[in-house]
């Protein structure tokens, strides 16, 4: 599928601090992450970190661990860097990491491998920079995931995603895993998250945006949080419909967490095993 022109320096991603409470996805995403880093000691770099959210909260968790953050966009390392809150973070492409082999005892992941062109190079490069046996969590949008409302708007040709987060790479289950593999990981478990209620909701506001013509220069929770002083009377509604619609969402994942959706979270090791030829962009 050709890539569609994106500008990832208008946008900030990743900025709002994340928790695990309250309770909503992105707190769903940390709570699985920090699990499979309960045995982890030592690096852990977060590619894609945008404004470095997630870096500061698995740092604020795992204060013994030293925790990384790359993102391609230099606006984006500029704000995290403001207040890294212990975290470290370096301007950087996923296809070229500026650390040498093994440098990680884990690397983490989160909406970001649909993103580029030519994925098994990033995951060449994420197996090149992880010790062996190394941890890989990565949480990865599934829009070509069966019985999902993106399965089916994906047939229907919805746009929304491409046009307002840059998605070039459409994924299920199935594609994941066998991207995966031929990269040299061995995949150890999964869990879902995105069911229905949160899918509708995801849905109906992506395609509000497309609706509504104009491109957004943040998240959901940016704009919510984006205003100065007291929110005005949108942002009050945007948020307090968000936060019942996102509690919702949270405890319909975590009651179907064994149950594909449309979102996955793949624990995947550093196998001993070479690459198949061809992952690696031979």
């Amino acid at each position: 599928m050709a890539e569609l022109a994106f500008n990832y320096e208008a946008k900030v991603w990743g900025a709002p601090k994340v928790r695990l409470s309250p309770t909503y996805i992105q707190a769903l995403k940390l709570r699985y992450c920090l699990e499979d880093l309960e045995a982890v000691r030592g690096r852990v770099l977060d590619i894609g970190c945008g404004a470095g959210n997630m870096p500061k909260a698995i740092k604020h968790y795992r204060p013994d661990l030293e925790v990384w953050g790359t993102d391609l966009s230099q606006q984006a390392i500029r704000v995290a860097e403001k207040h890294p809150e212990g975290a470290k973070f370096v301007p950087a492409a996923g296809e070229r990491l500026p650390f040498e082999d093994g440098f990680f005892d884990a690397v983490t992941m989160f909406d970001v491998l649909e993103h580029f062109p030519e994925p098994e190079k990033t995951l060449a490069e994420i197996r090149r920079v992880l010790r062996p046996g190394g941890l890989f969590h990565l949480f990865l949008p599934l829009e070509k995931q069966p019985f999902t409302i993106y399965a089916l708007l994906y047939r229907l040709g919805w746009k929304a995603k491409q046009e307002h987060c840059g998605h070039i790479q459409f994924y299920d289950d199935r594609d994941c895993r066998a991207q995966l593999e031929q990269a040299g990981f061995e995949v150890v478990n999964r869990r879902w998250s995105i069911h229905p209620i949160y899918a509708l909701v995801d849905v109906a506001y992506f395609t509000m945006l497309s609706l509504r013509g104009k491109p957004v220069s943040t998240s959901v929770e940016g704009y919510i949080h984006s205003h100065n002083g007291r929110p005005n009377l949108a942002q009050r509604f945007v948020g307090l419909l968000k936060d019942a619609l996102v509690v919702m969402g949270y405890h319909e994942s975590r009651l179907l967490h064994r149950v594909p959706g449309g979102g996955g979270h793949f624990t995947a090791v550093k196998s001993r095993r070479q690459p198949l030829r061809g992952a690696e962009g031979w």
